[in-house]
């Protein structure tokens, strides 16, 4: 059986866009992800080391975003996705980005899964 769990958008900050001007600056992006994984032995020893600490992916993803520049929204989602398969191991993790660039849109999103 496999449980999931899903951080749904995450306020963060990063240098995003097609052109240089639009990733001169920072933009906030919120990020989904959803974690497909075994969650019996945390739940029966009620010990996070044996599940995924949400705290720290969370921190681990700000980190990642922190001060490197991409031109898509794609790029950054596959960089997600490898980032949590490498560190995490989930059987496999859906990546959603948002951003806010699109006037007359509250936002653009791309939503991908890998394993």
């Amino acid at each position: 059986m496999k449980d999931y769990l899903t951080i749904t958008d995450l306020d963060l900050w990063t240098h995003l866009g097609v052109s240089a001007e639009e990733r001169r600056i920072e933009q906030r992006v919120l990020l989904s992800i959803e974690l497909s994984l075994e969650t019996q032995a945390a739940a029966k020893h009620d010990d996070v080391r044996r599940s995924v600490n949400y705290f720290d992916l969370a921190e681990d993803l700000r980190r990642a975003l922190a001060g490197k520049e991409r031109k898509t929204i794609e790029r950054l989602a596959e960089d997600v996705a490898r980032l949590v398969l490498r560190k995490y191991k989930p059987a496999f993790v859906t990546v959603t980005v948002k951003k806010f660039a699109l006037p007359g849109a509250r936002s653009v999103s791309l939503t991908i899964t890998r394993s």
